[in-house]
């Protein structure tokens, strides 16, 4: 199959594969966007519930979108929304309740008591006034203890909803008067589980809608906690090849690496930012301007370092001698051991550009064995 290299999206070009760190709240904690566009950073992902709640719509339009607002020059997606249900409210009901209608938080996203009414049409158009390059179809998806009877409402929910994001995506772009060259990217969202016959009826019903790309929707992990790369592959079989295909919430470098081969574009996660904050950072075991990162096993490619151990008191060697990065540069294991020990923020900074220019460093790497 062949690999799908790049998209436009108006005068940008979208470059494949590619890492989106999650900004939720417009932020990469710590980070402003010079550290990011150094560490390689190319864009990110942002979720239009917490940013309804705050800082609020009204001063995000004010500011021109919210690109615009933080000072980001990349670009952006914004994730419909959908994963809170799973987060939030399927993990506990008192943070709102899920019908065919749409979604109904009773918080907002700093646990304030106040309603927040998300449905399909509301989820598109509140995109739509952030202004991103790719927005996402509200889905459903469902909790980790999920029956088979909620899977199928899923995906019966899943392309509902898709279908009535389409119709006011369209109504819009209309609106607005958003010209085809300028307008932002739709994707849908494949759910369904670890079922094929489910997953391929989600599949199916969203190419009929038609949009500009699809994500793996639910849980990407199988029983053992591993990436479960059997549905990631099928899922792939079932949607067009020229599309960007968005593997969301994966994941681990190694993970990034197994769904590239199967045939992903997009990832995105937490995990590099928020293990900077939790002391891990990943590292290089080799070379990897010289090492086939395709025919090696992923795993062994990279370890953690812990810069909270003892032993780096007095270690004057940097984190990783294969990273170019501003932690890597120009400072030590014993510095960065010292600021966490003392609970700087610098610690935090330093700590979470390593880890974001290793993921960026993989994708640049992907990017030259691309046939």
């Amino acid at each position: 199959m062949p690999y799908l290299k790049q998209i436009k999206i108006g005068k940008k070009i979208l470059r494949f594969p590619v890492y989106f760190p999650d900004a939720t709240r417009a932020v990469i904690r710590s980070l402003d966007s010079q550290d990011l566009i150094k560490a390689g950073i190319e864009g990110l992902i942002l979720n239009p519930y917490h940013l309804l709640s705050q800082p609020g719509l009204a001063v995000i339009k004010k500011s021109g979108g919210i690109k615009n607002y933080m000072n980001w020059p990349g670009l952006a997606i914004t994730d419909s929304g959908g994963w809170q249900l799973l987060s939030l409210i399927y993990k506990d009901k008192s943070f709102g309740r899920v019908d065919d209608h749409g979604v109904i938080f009773y918080k907002g996203s700093l646990g304030e008591e106040k309603k927040y009414f998300f449905t399909p049409e509301k989820s598109i158009r509140v995109q739509m006034d952030l202004r991103t390059d790719i927005i996402i179809c509200l889905d459903d998806c469902p909790g980790k203890k999920a029956t088979r009877k909620d899977y199928e409402t899923s995906v019966r929910r899943t392309i509902d909803w898709a279908r009535r994001c389409k119709a006011e995506y369209e109504k819009q772009l209309k609106k607005r008067k958003i010209p085809t060259g300028a307008r932002p990217l739709l994707l849908a969202v494949v759910q369904g589980g670890s079922d094929k016959k489910l997953r391929r009826k989600c599949a199916q019903a969203l190419v009929k809608i038609g949009f500009d790309g699809y994500g793996w929707g639910g849980w990407t992990a199988d029983k053992e906690g591993n990436l479960d790369i059997e549905t990631a592959r099928f899922i792939i079989s079932q949607l067009p090849e020229d599309k960007p295909k968005f593997a969301l919430g994966v994941g681990y470098p190694w993970d990034i690496i197994n769904s590239f081969k199967v045939g992903y574009h997009i990832f995105d996660c937490v995990i590099p930012t928020r293990e900077a904050r939790h002391k891990r950072l990943y590292t290089w075991t080799k070379d990897p301007g010289r090492v086939n990162v395709l025919k090696t096993n992923p795993r062994k490619l990279f370890c953690f370092f812990y810069p909270d151990k003892a032993k780096y008191r007095v270690d004057s060697k940097r984190v990783d001698q294969f990273c170019d990065c501003r932690l890597c540069r120009n400072h030590s294991r014993a510095y960065l051991y010292h600021l966490f020990k003392i609970g700087d923020s610098l610690a935090w900074r330093l700590a979470t550009i390593h880890n974001l220019r290793v993921y960026s460093k993989l994708i640049e790497i992907l990017r030259k064995n691309i046939a």
